[in-house]
């Protein structure tokens, strides 16, 4: 059974973040992406989705220092379709603690 899920909400810190893990028997695959940037700065934020039981690295960036301007939204076509196994998860870090606002979007299916 496919249902539509919130992935995440909330502003990334600057060092690798878990933003979304696959839960264990459910595939998900990223719908939408979005970064707003609300501050007077422009700002960039890198996105990872890396393998279950893997780290954060060159081998999994999917989003390399992608950078929001001052009072922005940029949405990630680079993550749009990608399916993530379980225990597959999403990672992010932004420049700047709390200066991106992320919102995830996916469905999932069991």
């Amino acid at each position: 059974m496919a249902t539509l899920i919130k992935l995440y909400e909330g502003q990334p810190a600057a060092a690798n973040t878990t933003l979304y893990t696959a839960p264990a028997n459910t595939r998900v695959r990223i719908l939408a992406v979005t970064g707003t940037n609300d501050t007077t700065t422009a700002c960039y934020i890198s996105f990872h989705i890396v393998p279950s039981g893997g780290a954060v690295g060159d081998d999994n960036l999917v989003v390399n220092r992608k950078i929001i301007d001052s009072r922005d939204s940029y949405t990630f076509p680079e993550l749009v379709g990608h399916v993530l196994e379980p225990g597959d998860l999403i990672s992010a870090i932004a420049e700047t603690a709390s200066q991106i606002t992320v919102h995830i979007s996916g469905v999932s299916i069991t």
